[in-house]
Parts: structure tokens; C-alpha cells; sequence
């Protein structure tokens, strides 16, 4: 199969088809997790991201912004606090 890829017109396509949708998948993996996780900025990540996204820092930034101001709850909210013996 990857001789078929490398050697022939239309699996160099299908490759460089698979190559385009993942790297558009990282480079807008801000935007992603910002619609992902209900930011309530995630416009202005989009913004960002779409726009100066190219610059490695403001990737950097979009993506941080995108973490730091998720709105998503935890994975371990649902689980009851314990309490100490002592706190009783």
C-alpha cells in the first residue's frame, strides 16, 4: 500500500488529501476545543487562531486561552468528596 502512495499519481493525492485534513486539524485545534469546551471567548479564539494562527506564539496563546477559560466541568465532579475521619 504505500508503494501504491508513493508511486502512483492517485495515492499521492489521496496522501496529500489525509496530510491537508489532519494539519487543518491541528491548526485549528484552539478553535475546536474553545467550541468544545463552551468558552464563553471562543469567538475571539476563533479570531485569533484563523488569522494569526500561522504565528506559532498566537497558536500558542489560543490554545492556552482555549484551556484556561473552558467553561466544561471536571471529570471528576460527579464523584462525592470523601471525608476524613478526623473531619467528622
Amino acid at each position: 500500500m504505500l508503494r501504491w502512495m508513493t508511486n502512483s499519481t492517485t495515492g499521492f493525492v489521496v496522501l496529500l488529501i489525509i496530510a491537508v485534513i489532519v494539519l487543518l486539524g491541528v491548526y485549528l485545534l484552539p478553535t475546536l476545543l474553545a467550541w468544545l469546551l463552551a468558552c464563553p471567548q471562543s469567538m475571539k479564539i476563533m479570531l485569533l487562531n484563523v488569522f494569526l494562527g500561522w504565528t506559532i506564539l498566537a497558536w500558542i496563546v489560543a490554545l492556552i486561552w482555549a484551556l484556561v477559560t473552558a467553561q466544561d466541568e471536571g471529570f471528576d465532579d460527579d464523584v462525592p468528596k470523601r471525608q476524613e475521619p478526623w473531619l467528622r
